[in-house]
């Protein structure tokens, strides 16, 4: 998908930081894919070794991923360099928080873009949710692209949303079924500029009195919503999302 999208990538790269459109093209997206497949076929060589041991023992190295990485990706080249990061960590089974340049992010943002719609399956909450909209507007009135799954804009707001809810799903999604009923909490200083048209769930108060407006968005495979559901409660929600990506990793690749 990448390759498929190369010139409009680095025309996206060069609006942003002025390189110059050959070598945006050898930079970005040509140099992405390329790293992105030497780490794809280094999956299956990471492997363990037997560590030098008395002969009666038997000492083995066993490899296991570190978790959640940060990275940080300046302006030049985002694309690149952020493949530099994001390619070896997924490789090794690791989850990427990737924080591009906010001079320099639509590269990325659209490679998101990409991934999501190809179906790679995709839960947000609050934070993640805002990340998918068509832009995000700071507390100074700045906007930002994001990534632009759904048709709607973050506004950030001094007035904080707080609170725990019980939530009705109203159609089946991503990890759940209609008629779940499910524990959550929101916690957030922001609106959406528009609803869904069809919203995943209906919400009350932690007093069965108090009403909210619907909310949660769907499109492709992505399940997006400001609640945070309590997975605790529920751990077959996110055994439900590692099947999906089961499905689509074997799927595809």
């Amino acid at each position: 998908l990448i390759e498929a999208r190369a010139l409009e990538i680095a025309v996206l790269g060069v609006r942003e930081n002025g390189t110059e459109i050959g070598m945006a093209l050898k930079a970005e997206p040509h140099s992405a894919v390329a790293t992105i497949r030497y780490y794809a076929e280094a999956i299956d060589k990471l492997a363990g070794e037997i560590a030098p041991t008395d002969p009666a023992v038997l000492g083995l190295v066993h490899r296991v991923p570190v978790g959640v990485v940060g990275a940080i990706v300046p302006w030049n080249f985002p694309l690149m360099i952020g493949a530099w990061k994001f390619g070896p960590a997924l490789a090794a089974g690791c989850t990427m928080v990737l924080k591009p340049a906010e001079t320099a992010s639509l590269t990325l943002l659209r490679v998101a873009e990409l991934a999501i719609e190809a179906g790679m399956p995709t839960y947000a909450e609050c934070g993640g949710l805002m990340y998918l909209c068509d832009r995000i507007v700071d507390f100074n009135e700045r906007s930002y692209a994001m990534v632009g799954i759904f048709p709607t804009t973050a506004i950030m707001s001094k007035r904080l949303t707080l609170g725990y809810r019980q939530l009705t799903v109203l159609n089946n999604t991503l990890i759940c079924d209609r008629g779940d009923r499910i524990w959550g909490h929101e916690f957030h200083r922001s609106t959406l500029t528009n609803s869904p048209i069809q919203p995943i769930f209906e919400l009350q108060g932690y007093e069965s009195n108090l009403i909210f407006s619907p909310e949660g968005w769907q499109r492709y495979q992505v399940q997006a919503a400001y609640t945070h559901l309590h997975f605790g409660a529920n751990p077959n929600l996110p055994r439900k999302f590692i099947e999906r990506c089961h499905k689509f990793m074997n799927a595809n690749f």
